[in-house]
């Protein structure tokens, strides 16, 4: 597989060549560094790079150039690579041009010209950093909404093949699983392995053999007919082999593999559980004739329903992929939130721009809880978050501290463009009407403001700042925006 490809552009030779030369020191064990000296080389390079499947995480643009300016050239570029992060290097841009840039074509930095090599490779670090954990929260959303596919299929009425198939055909979801044989076998009464499901033609030519020990499943079980057998335990009990053609090593190989452990697990659930139905079925033809036996048999047909339903519940417990991400609200968890947050701050310190610290926090929420129950109130957390995203720019941060509790870092922001986002932020929460299983709920929000100083040591200075204006928020009525006053 190529190199992804950190991708730079500039008129100036010499230029070009020091960035070049600046990228391949500190980035060349894992990236290709291409260049070209004008924007048609530009796209002409880009287009070769996408018809041979290379990514390019990064493009490093100068604005100033004859032909095309560099803003221009990456509304351009984001239309061909929308997942792929810029930098603009400018030593003339205007404001204007760079809120263009930042709001067109999605720009993540810009750097002034001339640089500082230190700043320019901290900028393309976290810029690269970004993108990987941004292909990582997709990947992982990815291998979430197959098991949380696979693990819905165990309630529905449907025979025990059909469900299977649906199951496998889950894989086409994943790209290193798509269009790649694969097959359930299950143990028939003889305790042979016969095929029951397969996702592509090729799996009917395999043959699959049944482990010798459970503890197998902890191997990676490659074998040398090039399949990867992996069996379908039900509390030590074999109940097939989900065999697949042999997956190529790469740095997501060990998550594909747990991937297809969890999903192993989840066809556990439902063919135990379709097995238990068929048992309970002939179970309910013999009670008719046992009137006296009703009541033990129905203790124990719940007793091993229990036992299904722990099943399914661990599964589901594995969803849980997201490293940096609160789970509920899909925004950033509060430890990759501050980590983000204090690297915004070293940069706004660095190149003395201002950026702007906003924490809110729901009014009364716990009466939602109260009144409507828990789950009422995740499902206003939930749509508060949609809110914030929506109303806060690409760049912006958004995370949630915990509970009601969220926080945006704004970068290039003053006090009053904030102030402008947060009245925006707290008037869209007022006028929504937050409908929950019938029950509309109405709630509103109070608001810190402050200004990330130079003097910040950490982010958490200014972040105590906004606090104290939140609570002067709530303190003074709330469903308020406050802004921090320099004495705190």
């Amino acid at each position: 597989m190529n190199k992804p490809v950190i991708l730079c552009v500039d008129d100036e030779k010499i230029v070009i060549d020091s960035l070049r030369a600046q990228l391949q020191h500190r980035f060349a064990d894992l990236y290709s560094i291409e260049v070209a000296q004008s924007a048609e080389e530009a796209l002409e390079l880009c287009d070769e790079l996408i018809e041979s499947a290379t990514e390019i995480p990064l493009v490093i643009v100068d604005y100033v150039m004859p032909g095309m300016y560099g803003d221009k050239l990456l509304e351009k570029l984001k239309q061909k690579l929308p997942e792929s992060l810029s930098i603009m290097l400018t030593g003339q841009a205007t404001a204007e041009a760079v809120g263009a840039a930042l709001n067109k074509a999605g720009l993540f930095r810009y750097i002034g010209k001339p640089w500082e090599e230190d700043d320019l490779l901290l900028t393309v670090d976290t810029a690269l950093q970004s993108f990987l954990q941004k292909k990582k929260i997709a990947r992982q959303q990815c291998h979430n909404n197959l098991l949380s596919n696979v693990i819905a299929l165990a309630l529905q009425p449907a025979p025990l093949e059909e469900q299977l198939n649906r199951a496998l055909n889950n894989f086409s979801s994943v790209l290193e699983l798509k269009n790649r044989p694969a097959a359930i076998y299950l143990l028939d009464k003889n305790s042979k392995l016969t095929l029951t499901s397969q996702f592509t033609e090729n799996a009917c030519t395999f043959a699959p053999q049944i482990p010798a020990d459970p503890s197998d499943r902890e191997k990676d079980p490659l074998q040398e007919n090039n399949l990867h057998e992996l069996p379908i335990y039900y509390q030590d009990t074999l109940l097939g082999i989900v065999a697949i053609s042999t997956l190529e090593e790469s740095e997501h190989h060990q998550e594909l593999m747990e991937l297809l452990y969890s999903f192993c697990d989840a066809l556990a659930g439902i063919i135990s559980l379709k097995q238990y139905q068929q048992q309970l079925e002939q179970h309910n033809a013999e009670l008719e004739k046992k009137v006296a036996q009703r009541t033990s048999d129905l203790e124990s047909a719940l007793q091993k329903q229990a036992q299904l339903n722990d099943i399914l519940l661990d599964a589901n417990g594995k969803l849980d992929f997201f490293a940096s991400m609160d789970g509920l609200t899909a925004v950033y968890n509060r430890r990759f939130f501050m980590k983000l947050a204090n690297s915004e701050l070293e940069r706004a310190k660095r190149y003395a721009h201002p950026a702007a610290f906003i924490m809110l926090d729901l009014d009364h929420f716990k009466d939602i809880n109260d009144q409507f129950g828990h789950m009422a109130g995740d499902y206003v957390l939930e749509h508060v978050a949609t809110i914030l995203k929506s109303e806060c720019r690409e760049v912006d941060l958004v995370g949630r501290l915990g509970g009601e509790e969220f926080a945006i870092v704004s970068p290039e922001s003053n006090l009053e463009q904030a102030k402008q986002l947060a009245e925006r932020i707290r008037r869209t929460i007022k006028n929504t009407r937050f409908n929950y299983k019938g029950n509309i709920i109405e709630i509103t929000t109070s608001i810190g403001i402050t200004e990330v100083n130079k003097e910040d040591s950490d982010i958490g200075q200014a972040m105590n700042r906004a606090d104290f204006a939140l609570y002067k928020s709530k303190g003074t009525g709330r469903n308020l925006v406050t802004i921090a006053s320099p004495a705190n």
